[in-house]
């Protein structure tokens, strides 16, 4: 079998892995989510909410420089550096380990700030509250560490051992929080078990990479060529993580400070349903960007809008199914799902939150073509000023609003992403060599 035989097998089971390993939490967190509320309470969920968003964003901030780790462990593996693999690994975790140990100690600095600052919370909740957050600290740690073998396994297309990892990994932490709220346990004891499953899911997953790569060494290491090439590729994707953490993460801790913990459960939950439209439609259409990006030089202007015009029908079509069922049957699925009570307080909020979804989702193709042609600046750009412009607006609308408004927020994110098919749509009008030219100049910048 050649290799251009291969390529759509393999496009599709890396495809396929990419939906599993991104639907597996949002499934696994809406089929417990019921369950954990009648058992924790909405505070004590709203807490474990809390401290998991402070851990995530504390790894966008720390593990930025994936896309670029992909990229030259790739490179070198195309050249059969099997020195350079080392070499990259090693600078990466030393660079990882480097930051997320500087934001774990400002997280836990803080952590008494974040703690004093929750309206309409109890004395005992408080101190649950900064004792899973400290714990969270290490969590966040590990996490970091963690995403430099992810990464690894992803360079060498092993993207259903990194799946496997991931979504096991999240199997174990959802069913002990379950088995702990049944036994009346609460948020700190799920916070010290999920670290005990990612201390153990790290150390076999170093195991893997250091066996299947042979490598003398994985002790962190500062190599001044690797730290070049990973700082120069990585400034925009750590600027896309920063992004990450504003639209998917400060945005809760601004609801609960705007509104209490009560709305951060119902704004959260809203958020945790809708996101599928645009993370399946972006998990689906990934390998949008290595086909463009393979060919850019070679397709015509008439093939390149033909490519663009067939994924973004599919992009469409993506987002219409998964948006229209959640925008139109909001209160029916929160009705039969957590209950009345829960529906009457966020139906309209999950009518909203589905709408801005589907406004992000339907950026999904702009987002890989303009990759493609080198346009990370811009995309990066672009997604920082409508985040900043989201929080902006929640924090207008919220205290007025209330949740609804917090949504509404959202809104305003989608529709100034959506602006980038401005800048793609000029740069299919370009002529052929023009956009060759692009390409290899945003390359060697």
């Amino acid at each position: 079998m050649t290799l251009a035989s291969r390529l759509p097998s393999v496009h599709v089971s890396n495809a396929t892995y990419g939906v599993a390993e991104y639907i597996s939490l949002p499934i696994l967190m809406l089929c417990s989510a019921p369950f954990l509320l009648h058992h924790l309470g909405v505070e004590q969920y709203a807490i474990w909410l809390l401290a998991s968003a402070a851990v995530t964003g504390g790894m966008l901030l720390s593990a930025g420089f994936g896309d670029a780790a992909v990229k030259y462990i790739s490179g070198c593996r195309g050249r059969s550096d099997e020195a350079g693999v080392e070499r990259i690994i090693r600078t990466l975790f030393a660079i990882n380990l480097t930051l997320g140990t500087a934001v774990a100690t400002l997280l836990w600095l803080f952590t008494p700030l974040l703690v004093a600052h929750l309206p309409h919370v109890s004395a005992d909740l408080r101190v649950s509250y900064q004792r899973a957050l400290s714990i969270g600290c290490v969590l966040l740690l590990v996490k970091v560490v963690e995403s430099v073998f992810l990464c690894t396994q992803r360079a060498y297309e092993r993207f259903d051992i990194a799946a496997r990892f991931t979504v096991v990994t999240r199997i174990f932490v959802i069913g002990s929080a379950v088995v702990i709220a049944a036994v009346g346990r609460g948020t700190v004891t799920i916070m010290l078990v999920t670290l005990l499953v990612s201390l153990v899911s790290l150390g076999a997953q170093m195991v893997v990479v250091r066996r299947g790569l042979a490598l003398r060494s994985l002790m962190p290491s500062w190599d001044r060529a690797a730290i070049r090439d990973l700082f120069g590729f990585g400034c925009f994707s750590w600027l896309q993580g920063i992004v990450g953490l504003l639209t998917g993460q400060a945005d809760r801790f601004l609801v609960g400070y705007l509104l209490g913990t009560h709305a951060v459960t119902y704004y959260s939950i809203s958020v945790q349903v809708a996101s599928p439209i645009h993370g399946i439609a972006s998990a689906g259409l990934q390998i949008l960007f290595p086909y463009i990006a393979a060919r850019l030089g070679v397709l015509s202007i008439t093939a390149m809008r033909q490519k663009f015009a067939t994924a973004f029908t599919a992009n469409l079509a993506v987002v219409a199914i998964l948006a229209a069922p959640i925008i139109f049957g909001s209160h029916l699925i929160l009705r039969l799902w957590l209950g009345e009570d829960f529906a009457a307080h966020a139906a309209s909020t999950l009518t909203v939150t589905a709408c801005a979804f589907a406004l992000v989702g339907l950026n999904v193709t702009g987002f890989y073509v303009l990759m493609a042609m080198g346009r990370m600046k811009l995309i990066a750009l672009t997604s920082l000023a409508g985040a900043i412009a989201m929080l902006g607006a929640i924090t207008i609308l919220a205290p007025r609003y209330g949740i609804a408004g917090a949504a509404a927020g959202r809104l305003v994110f989608g529709l100034i992403i959506l602006s980038i098919y401005g800048p793609l749509k000029n740069s299919l009008r370009t002529t052929h060599s023009g956009l060759g030219e692009a390409a290899m100049m945003s390359g060697a910048l």
